[in-house]
């Protein structure tokens, strides 16, 4: 299994662990499998365009749902969270 497969089954694994969503830090967590931050990110957006987690993140004014930003290169690119965001369970809404 690659660095990007355990990634992607941890990401899973901690957006279900709770009913609610908790808060990550995409630099410890890119840092810890050695991956490049913006490709956890991506692999966040992918994950919630899949319709397999929730995510949201800061935009400089407030936490917004992914689905609200204006595309997945704007949420990839935004400095503004300090490489937190927040993910959950998908729950069909």
């Amino acid at each position: 299994m690659d660095s990007f497969e355990t990634l992607r089954r941890e990401l899973l694994r901690l957006a279900g662990a709770k009913r609610h969503s908790i808060c990550i830090n995409t630099r410890r967590i890119s840092a810890l499998y050695n991956i490049p931050e913006k490709s956890l990110r991506r692999e966040l957006t992918k994950l919630a365009e899949q319709k397999m987690i929730r995510l949201a993140g800061w935009d400089g004014r407030e936490v917004r749902p992914f689905d609200a930003w204006a595309n997945a290169d704007a949420f990839v690119e935004s400095k503004s969270d300090d490489g937190h965001v927040h993910l959950g369970p998908w729950d069909g809404q």
